[in-house]
């Protein structure tokens, strides 16, 4: 008989009555529980008709009860449900996250302002290497900017600083990072005075139609596994398409593995095509192959579809994720996810099994 299973995948978890932050809740409503524990669960929920539950899994025991209770939450982040010995939660990259990564021995601030300006309570010592998914971050608002402060919001809430989510880095001190690249600080541009740096338009020269110039590949050598050949990172990976072996190989640093991972980058760039030319504007990979580590750093899913090629995320200039996604739907052959946060302007697509999350 198919058991609907609800395990435990981090020592940090809490079984908790309410789905807020533990700090905040009694030791009368809430249960620790360790890594590995299996539980079979009656039914599961992430939102009722009131909204979601802040990230946390609602479940209610098959049989028997824990302290008295059958029906408890927990942190999405520290769990998943199988069934049939598949997970069906949290669904694929619906864990992913942004995430701020301390540069150098700081102090986080809940203002943002020199730190002789505030209290010792409204300061929290932070060092260099440390990390925190993030729900949000900002550098401005319709008031101004931060005052070179990063103002940034922790997902996860077992981890917030003082049961606070909300804090403030000083942005020489730290960086938002998402798929192990640097998002914010921007890169500076910079401008010497009396230079112009508009360049000239040269009109370029037409090949002869007769015998056209053979196309040749400067970027990085790309050697492919299994006696694929090589391949470089600004050459397509389909013939005359728009999406190159950097992009599927962040900039050529991860090399495919496996003749399988190869297929897959392919597999999602014959898609891809097909998308691109439907809605006609410039598409932005933000994270495409991310095998491990690279997974773990950007807080992907254990499972997900990035780690064997076979996902991209993609912005396009004036599309929310969701809008772009219902004008790919009809026809995409696997999956798509929208983010949460301030992600919504990113779509996720790959060629696993067919489905959809977040819309």
């Amino acid at each position: 008989m198919t058991k609907q299973i609800l395990k435990v995948t981090d020592d940090r978890a809490i079984f908790k009555r309410r789905p807020v932050y533990a700090g905040h809740l009694p030791l009368a409503e809430q249960f620790q529980v360790a890594a590995g524990q299996d539980y079979e669960i009656q039914s599961y929920a992430y939102a009722d008709s009131m909204g979601d539950f802040d990230e946390h899994i609602k479940f209610t025991l098959k049989t028997g009860t824990v302290a008295g209770f059958n029906t408890w939450f927990i942190f999405n982040r520290f769990a998943e449900v199988v069934f049939d010995d598949e997970v069906v939660y949290p669904l694929e990259e619906q864990t992913a996250a942004q995430i701020l990564e301390i540069t150098q021995d700081t102090v986080l601030k809940r203002r943002p302002v020199a730190s002789s300006e505030l209290a010792e309570e409204e300061m929290f010592k932070a060092t260099k290497g440390m990390t925190f998914d993030l729900h949000s971050y900002a550098y401005a608002d319709t008031t101004g900017d931060f005052s070179d402060h990063i103002r940034f919001a922790i997902n996860n809430p077992e981890e917030y600083i003082r049961g606070l989510s909300t804090w403030y880095a000083y942005e020489l001190h730290a960086q938002v990072k998402f798929d192990d690249t640097v998002v914010y600080p921007l890169a500076e541009i910079i401008k010497k005075p009396g230079i112009n740096t508009q360049a000239t338009p040269v009109a370029p020269v037409q090949p002869t139609p007769e015998l056209p110039p053979p196309k040749t590949f400067t970027g990085t050598k790309i050697q492919l596994p299994g006696g694929k050949g090589t391949v470089f990172s600004d050459q397509p990976i389909i013939a005359g398409g728009s999406f190159t072996w950097g992009q599927a190989t962040h900039k050529a640093t991860r090399i495919p593995q496996t003749v399988d991972h190869v297929n897959n980058m392919i597999k999602v760039a014959t898609q891809l095509e097909k998308a691109h030319q439907q809605i006609g504007k410039p598409f932005r990979i933000t994270s495409w192959y991310r095998p491990e580590p690279f997974n773990s750093r950007a807080a992907g899913a254990r499972r997900s579809q990035h780690l064997g090629g076979g996902a991209v995320d993609i912005v396009v200039a004036g599309y929310m994720g969701k809008e772009l996604g219902a004008k790919l739907s009809s026809w995409w052959p696997g999956g798509m996810g929208i983010y949460p946060g301030n992600r919504k302007h990113i779509l996720h697509l790959d060629v696993g099994a067919k489905r959809k999350w977040g819309f």
